[in-house]
């Protein structure tokens, strides 16, 4: 099938991500794909890395009317199937496109958030109407929240999560153990939080969570990887409470597979937003039990009790709580561990999301117009 993927994000995150492992899965299962993405932006340059077929293209506010029209041209020429697209942006300029292109491509829409929709007149218009089919990278709740909460009809949304390589994410030994790059003794303990420094992804509770544990242990040290536009206020906050001892921000990592096979337990404390966060399922696929909220459909992977604890969002004592009985209980680790890898495997392959995915592509196409 013939399929353009754009995404319009200069950022880089679970979202960019996975619009990268999606291009991939696609390819090998031979699929025609060309992704289209914003010049310079780091998505572009990872896919330029990895070999993907890739068309460059402008897609800034100020540059809509030209994107447009670049992007009708495009589609004139090339005759997808299907346009999907990712951020609000692409969606925007791929819904006036689409329509100026007789046979229109169907229009599906990805959505990474748990948030509700903006209530203003074109977003209504551009959901229920441009958009042929909405899928959101989470469980049935975030799903029904659609239907229910945002008047969506209800055919046409689907949700499933964005899938991942359980051979890759498997559990094993760092191949270099973070406890030598910080100079820690063998036993001491890891508590890990690797995301795109974003407000709704809740570090300042994880900072409080670990202001708190440290008081009582000195065996543990936080670490928290990741870039964004919270990295000077996270650093401020760290410094302020006199934790950099504790905390250690690793920005940005090319080794992130040694990073989670270094933790002990896990933890990302969304507030907001969130659907299921893809580096909670690595995390589990790595076999490190997961403490998270109850934000979105984190509780369909996140199994109280099972594969970790969920708490209320912005609760740092409750986090704190959880965090400590994981650490406290080498056995529950290893038992949640297992718990959560077998999950992941059962239920959130890559290969099982691209079959689900290939299933709304099909449902589309066959669709009348």
């Amino acid at each position: 099938m013939k399929i353009f993927i754009a995404e319009s994000s200069t950022a880089v995150g679970g979202q960019e991500l996975a619009v990268i492992l999606h291009a991939e899965g696609l390819l090998k299962r031979g699929h025609d794909l060309r992704l289209l993405l914003e010049p310079q932006s780091p998505i572009a340059n990872m896919a330029m890395d990895k070999q993907l077929p890739v068309i460059l293209m402008t897609m800034r506010k100020s540059r809509y009317p030209a994107a447009i029209l670049s992007l009708r041209a495009l589609l004139t020429h090339h005759r997808p199937a299907i346009l999907q697209v990712n951020s609000s942006r692409d969606s925007w300029i791929g819904a006036m496109a689409a329509r100026l292109v007789r046979p229109r491509p169907k229009l599906l829409r990805i959505r990474h958030i748990s948030a509700p929709l903006n209530r203003n007149l074109m977003t209504r218009i551009l959901y229920r109407h441009l958009f042929d089919m909405v899928v959101v990278t989470g469980g049935d709740k975030t799903r029904r929240e659609l239907v229910e909460r945002d008047g969506l009809a209800a055919h046409r949304v689907a949700a499933f999560p964005i899938g991942l390589d359980v051979e890759y994410f498997r559990p094993a030994p760092p191949d270099r153990d973070l406890r030598l790059e910080f100079g820690l003794p063998k036993g001491h303990l890891l508590v890990g939080l690797i995301s795109y420094l974003r407000s709704y992804k809740g570090h300042e509770y994880f900072i409080e969570a670990a202001r708190i544990i440290s008081a009582q242990r000195d065996d543990v040290t936080f670490i928290i990887a990741g870039e964004g536009p919270e990295e000077q206020a996270i650093r401020t906050r760290i410094e302020r409470l006199g934790l950099s001892s504790k905390i250690r921000l690793l920005g940005f990592r090319e080794d992130l597979l040694n990073v989670f096979r270094s933790c002990d337990v896990f933890a990302i404390p969304s507030v907001e937003g969130d659907t299921i966060p893809q580096v909670l399922m690595q995390a589990l696929a790595v076999g490190i039990p997961v403490v998270s909220t109850t934000v979105g459909s984190i509780p369909d992977v996140v199994i109280e009790g099972k594969t970790g604890f969920v708490v209320p969002p912005r609760d740092a004592g409750a986090l704190a709580e959880r965090i400590a009985r994981l650490l406290d209980d080498a056995t529950l680790r290893t038992r949640m561990g297992i718990e959560g890898r077998s999950l992941v495997q059962r239920s959130y392959s890559l290969e099982q999301m691209l079959d689900r995915m290939e299933g709304v592509y099909h449902q589309l196409v066959e669709a009348p117009v």
